[in-house]
């Protein structure tokens, strides 16, 4: 009979706090990369920023699609709680926190949400993780507005999407980059179309 550690077994090895805490410096390093150039970066440029050698990147992560699994859980940890707001609060305060936290929040991710939907097709774990953050964004928002949703009957799907989109990551690119508006334009604007998906649905 095969012992622990013999050809019999796999014996995984837990890794050690200093390497959770390398693991996580080069996650932060790759989404620091994400967030300030338009092209993703290498896996060379990633070992620069951290200040670790190439081949320690790939000591810790068997390929870059692991490291972007490591990306997702620190952009999580560091970004989700901006889209939280209370549903038992008035109407009126609810869509005004939505909306800043929102305005808040893509200005914080800069270019990461144009390099997501670049890295999406060749990279799974950006495509789970892009996936993963719009249906928690998405939840936050059905707790948020839950009363309309609610009033809303069969309609409440309807309702959920226009939500979303009102206050979307694209809606807002689109505003700030496409239209060149400033911060506090976009944010009026997304309210705007915030308070005219609740109210037509009313």
């Amino acid at each position: 009979m095969a012992g622990p550690g013999t050809a019999g077994t796999i014996k995984r090895r837990t890794p050690s706090v200093r390497g959770e805490r390398t693991r996580h410096r080069i996650a932060e390093a790759a989404l620091s990369l994400l967030v300030e150039f338009e092209v993703p970066p290498t896996a060379r440029d990633i070992a620069e920023r951290s200040g670790v050698s190439l081949r320690l990147i790939f000591h810790h992560f068997s390929d870059l699609d692991e490291l972007y699994r490591s990306v997702n859980e620190v952009y999580t940890a560091r970004f989700h709680e901006l889209s939280r707001v209370p549903g038992n609060l008035p109407l009126d305060t609810r869509i005004e926190r939505t909306v800043r936290g929102r305005a808040v929040l893509y200005e914080s991710i800069g270019n990461l949400g144009r390099q997501a939907m670049t890295l999406t097709p060749v990279h799974p774990a950006v495509a789970e993780g892009v996936m993963a953050t719009h249906q928690t964004m998405t939840n936050n928002l059905e707790c948020t507005f839950s009363r309309e949703l609610e009033a809303a009957g069969r309609g409440r799907k309807e309702l959920l999407a226009a939500l979303d989109l009102a206050v979307s990551w694209h809606s807002w690119d689109r505003l700030r980059k496409v239209s060149s508006l400033s911060v506090p334009s976009s944010r009026r604007i997304m309210t705007r179309m915030l308070r005219a998906a609740v109210a037509d649905a009313a």
